[in-house]
């Protein structure tokens, strides 16, 4: 996983963080329809609210994640 993406979850203490190698479990990488990897995706009430794939762009990931967090969990 990305440090980065660590670092920046740390700034949002309500949200249950963890990873996953979908190429070790391959029914997670069905189930989430996963092609490319990294995937990052977050889950509010078992829906999915957010998907970044691929290139993260750290800034962008946080101030999407920071606009989730402040409407939803906040």
């Amino acid at each position: 996983m990305l440090p980065q993406v660590e670092e920046v979850m740390r700034d949002y203490p309500k949200i249950q963080f963890g990873v996953v190698d979908a190429g070790d479990v391959q029914d997670i990488a069905e189930h989430f329809l996963i092609f490319t990897v990294p995937v990052l995706l977050l889950f509010v009430d078992g829906k999915e609210v957010l998907r970044e794939a691929r290139i993260v762009h750290i800034d962008l990931f946080r101030e999407k994640l920071n606009r989730i967090y402040t409407a939803i969990l906040d």
